[in-house]
């Protein structure tokens, strides 16, 4: 949202409250979109995997679909944990506008402000809800086909047999190493996006406050 330059001085915290929330909602938004697409071009290619694996044909395409599945599963994964990052940032600075800038009482505030915890919040009963953080739920879920694929290459790599048990942790335990270290060097060196110039405010709120 572009700001006329003879108005900036002028906008007021409310505006910059308002701004901040429709900021979060449309990268939530972009978000949502793009997962579609990640949802459709890696089914889209297990299917394939699939269809050539019964046929028994073409060797050379089902190891392309593979790694082209575990590829974008990565960056699906790796796409999930951006989110992530980014999304606690927006709800850290409403809740810091809420509190410290607006002064909003507690009943007042929307972003920082809950109503009935422990209504609902029930684990075992299957037809209750509960408190689980959908972000980390869809990282996980975006952690798991990526092993799932990475798991299927050292599995036609080394040509495991499903009933060999060693074999099976053999590949689930390189499948996992896998995931992890690309995880720990290509989103940090290559992916990450370019806060370094952003003033970094180590919020403090309540529930860190001695008081």
């Amino acid at each position: 949202m572009e700001i006329p330059k003879e108005r900036e001085s002028k906008i007021t915290s409310e505006e910059k409250y308002r701004i901040l929330i429709n900021a979060r909602n449309f990268h939530y938004e972009n978000f949502s979109k793009w997962l579609t697409y990640f949802y459709i071009a890696i089914g889209a290619l297990f299917v394939g995997y699939c269809s050539i694996v019964a046929s028994e044909e073409n060797k050379s395409l089902e190891y392309l679909l593979i790694i082209l599945g575990f590829i974008l599963s990565l960056l699906w994964y790796w796409s999930a944990k951006g989110y992530y990052f980014w999304n606690i940032n927006f709800i850290n600075l409403v809740n810091y506008y809420e509190r410290d800038i607006l002064k909003f009482e507690k009943s007042e505030r929307v972003y920082s402000f809950f109503a009935n915890k422990k209504t609902q919040n029930n684990y075992f009963n299957p037809i209750s809800g509960a408190n689980i953080s959908t972000s980390k739920v869809a990282i996980l879920f975006a952690f798991v086909i990526t092993v799932a694929w990475a798991f299927i290459f050292y599995n036609t790599i080394i040509n495991c047999e499903c009933g060999s048990f060693y074999s099976v942790i053999i590949c689930a335990t390189l499948s996992l190493l896998t995931v992890v270290i690309l995880s720990c060097f290509i989103p940090k060196y290559c992916l990450k996006s370019y806060i370094d110039h952003f003033p970094d405010m180590c919020l403090k709120f309540e529930e860190d406050d001695p008081k």
